[in-house]
């Protein structure tokens, strides 16, 4: 592993832990075992290696994105089931950046303006996702981007409570996604 990967890596880990305002350079060079130096040789600051875990999640879902739509191609269409279901592993495959912005969105500007990014690129998503459905009369006409910003919020909250709330709540992924597709199925007109 490169110095740039370990350094971003013990970031993440200990961000998500801990939080980004208890996360010191100090402690993070302690952590990953070298100089906080070399540290400072890869990332000007910590906000920085933030960026850097904000912009790494990022790729990753737009890569995400790319692949269900590839999934999409080869079907003609995704159901609500195989776009929650696709999300919820991508939530789990990244969890602990997932938890880093969550909990840094309020308190830095960079963060607030990746998750929003993070936000519309996901409506856009769903907003593609739910015209097709209609296109191809697998659910009713509905108004699409109030819909798909639902779709987010639910998606949303299911993050949460599996991220932070795991051992208090049983998963309830299923009747999420069963509830969605009571909400949009055409007979349920």
């Amino acid at each position: 592993m490169h110095t740039k990967e370990l350094i971003l890596n013990t970031a993440k880990e200990m961000i998500s832990q801990v939080g980004y305002h208890r996360t010191t350079t100090a402690n993070l060079a302690k952590m990953a075992n070298i100089s906080e130096g070399t540290i400072y040789r890869h990332f000007e600051s910590k906000e920085e290696i933030l960026l850097s875990i904000l912009r790494e999640l990022d790729e990753n879902y737009v890569r995400f994105i790319e692949h269900v739509r590839e999934q999409a191609r080869d079907k003609e269409f995704l159901t609500i089931e195989n776009v929650l279901e696709a999300h919820t592993r991508f939530v789990a495959e990244n969890a602990a950046d997932i938890k880093i912005v969550l909990s840094t969105y309020g308190i830095l500007e960079s963060s607030k303006k990746s998750m929003a990014a993070f936000i519309r690129r996901m409506q856009g998503f769903f907003e593609d996702c739910l015209e097709s459905a209609v296109a191809h009369g697998l659910i009713r006409d509905v108004e699409i981007k109030g819909t798909a910003m639902t779709l987010v919020t639910v998606l949303f909250g299911l993050m949460r409570v599996k991220l932070y709330w795991e051992d208090e709540f049983p998963d309830f992924t299923d009747e999420a996604i069963r509830f969605c597709r009571r909400s949009l199925a055409k007979d349920s007109e």
